[in-house]
């Protein structure tokens, strides 16, 4: 099989944020879809191993960030290279709250969501989600990943569903 047919998927990038533990978290993830119009529903895959994972399970809400390319390169890594358990990724960011969720102010659009399913697979949770509330913050162009990799010349961590090793 040639698994580099798989990098030619439409992808974007995204922040999903929730609360964990009294503050607000989220990981920087690619893998966000809108699966129905009508209830609006959106599906989000988040590994296992990250603190987001847990956070999205205790509380049943998250966010989607929608990131446009003119974004700092730093919200990125801060929020896809480094553990919710070790660090606080909003340090220095307020958080906008939409719904009871946090919301990346640096995000051109979010999508709140409840949790109304899931799906586990070997490394991954699908979070199914009823949108609760969606809203433009700024104007610019959503990134995709393909543009995070070829202008912003981003890399991948090693949990990341589009990870293809070195």
């Amino acid at each position: 099989m040639d698994n580099t047919a798989l990098f030619n998927l439409s992808y974007g990038v995204y922040v999903i944020t929730t609360w964990g533990e009294g503050r607000a978290t989220g990981c920087t993830a690619n893998s966000a879809m809108q699966i129905t119009s009508t209830p609006a529903t959106i599906a989000v895959s988040i590994n296992h191993d990250n603190y987001t994972n847990k956070c999205i399970k205790d509380t049943g809400i998250f966010a989607v960030n929608i990131l446009g390319e003119n974004v700092d390169p730093v919200i990125i890594g801060s929020f896809g290279f480094r553990s919710g358990k070790d660090v606080d990724k909003f340090e220095g960011i307020e958080p906008l709250v939409k719904e009871f969720t946090p919301v990346l102010p640096q995000a051109i659009s979010y999508i709140t969501c409840k949790v109304i399913n899931t799906m586990e697979t070997d490394t991954h949770t699908i979070f199914l989600g009823q949108v609760t509330d969606a809203g433009n913050l700024s104007k610019d162009i959503p990134m995709t990943y393909s543009y995070y990799h070829k202008v912003v010349k981003g890399t991948t961590p090693k949990n990341a569903p589009t990870y293809k090793g070195d």
